[in-house]
């Protein structure tokens, strides 16, 4: 029966894979990772039904778990922050180096097959293991924390995203925990539970595929993605004091025509590094940061003498913005009241 399953997960990898190579998108980090992802699904249903056929393949359980594991992570990064942090592509590099010294050793990890354990674990088995299941609940734990307190992205396809990845990365770390909870249980002595890792290791690839087969199509869009080759980008061309200059010295956010281009260029650097540049610096996006400044800068005019004869219109206009509905939506979301309700509560 195992066998049939993992020819039919095959299959089924190899027509996911050919429905992402026809999509007119253009490949991006995401992308890349959901690709990755796939092939190392498919490459592991194909060898574990040669395994299942007779035909041993040895090793392979450890190399495609650890990869694929990895590549979980930081898909899950990915579609929460846009990006890979530094500090989890460090982490990894680590990992990577301690398991091919591991692997070198005979690392195999533990499984479970018709109520038997293959393979005993070293202490130092045990110690590897250990940091990893701490890397990996810890990474979805933050990853299930960020996607649910952001309140930063409110638009229709920010909370699509939200409920997709939310289900699937609470699903994933239910059963992962399960499957831990299931294994340590065989371990000290009780085998009702977990008789076959064969069956948790079909459902979660199955679970996958059809994730990523799912998956909401804007999601491919590179506005919701970093391409892959802007990965490891360096804004080196950028820096607070540039940007303070440009900005804020010479009041760039009054200006009613600001945009990302315009201010990349002024900037001499391209839009995805001013992205790049805003994210990991500001910790904010052009647009948020544009209306934060016209609104404090129109607070300012708002309780000037001088300008008590101008009307609110004429203000906001002065303030940067041209459009009125979007100056009382800004004003209300950093204020907290409106305009006429914020100059009663000063005088």
């Amino acid at each position: 029966m195992y066998s049939n399953v993992a020819f039919a997960l095959t299959l089924l990898g190899v027509f996911s894979i050919l429905e992402n190579f026809r999509s007119n998108y253009k490949f991006s980090l995401l992308r890349y990772h959901i690709l990755a992802l796939l092939f190392i699904l498919t490459i592991s249903s194909a060898i574990d039904f040669l395994d299942l056929s007779g035909y041993l393949v040895p090793y392979y359980k450890e190399v495609t778990k650890f990869f694929g594991i990895g590549l979980i992570i930081n898909l899950f990064f990915v579609l929460v922050l846009k990006k890979i942090p530094k500090i989890i592509m460090i982490i990894e590099g680590i990992y990577i180096f301690f398991f091919i010294i591991m692997f070198y050793y005979g690392l195999q990890f533990p499984l479970v097959i018709d109520n038997k354990l293959i393979h005993s674990r070293s202490d130092y088995n045990k110690i590897f293991y250990i940091f990893c299941l701490i890397f990996i609940v810890s990474s979805l734990l933050f990853n299930i924390i960020k996607l649910f307190t952001n309140k930063n992205n409110n638009n229709l396809y920010e909370i699509k995203i939200k409920k997709w990845v939310g289900t699937l990365l609470i699903a994933i770390f239910i059963l992962f925990l399960m499957n831990v909870f299931f294994l340590n249980l065989f371990l000290k002595g009780n085998n009702t539970f977990h008789n076959n890792i064969y069956t948790t290791t079909f459902i979660v690839r199955f679970f996958f595929i059809i994730f990523i087969l799912y998956r909401p199509k804007f999601l491919d869009d590179d506005k919701y993605s970093m391409p892959f080759n802007e990965i490891l980008i360096n804004p080196k061309n950028l820096s607070i004091q540039k940007f303070e200059f440009v900005f804020y010295t010479n009041y760039y956010y009054l200006r009613q025509d600001a945009n990302m281009e315009d201010l990349a260029l002024k900037l001499n650097a391209s839009k995805n590094e001013l992205s790049s540049f805003l994210k990991e610096e500001i910790e904010m996006n052009f647009t948020e940061l544009l209306n934060k400044n016209r609104i404090e800068y129109l607070k300012e005019l708002l309780v000037a003498k001088k300008y008590e004869s101008f009307t609110i219109e004429a203000l906001s206009e002065m303030a940067g913005f041209n459009n009125r509905r979007n100056m009382y939506y800004a004003f209300d979301k950093y204020v907290g009241l409106t305009p006429t309700d914020f100059i009663k509560n000063i005088k």
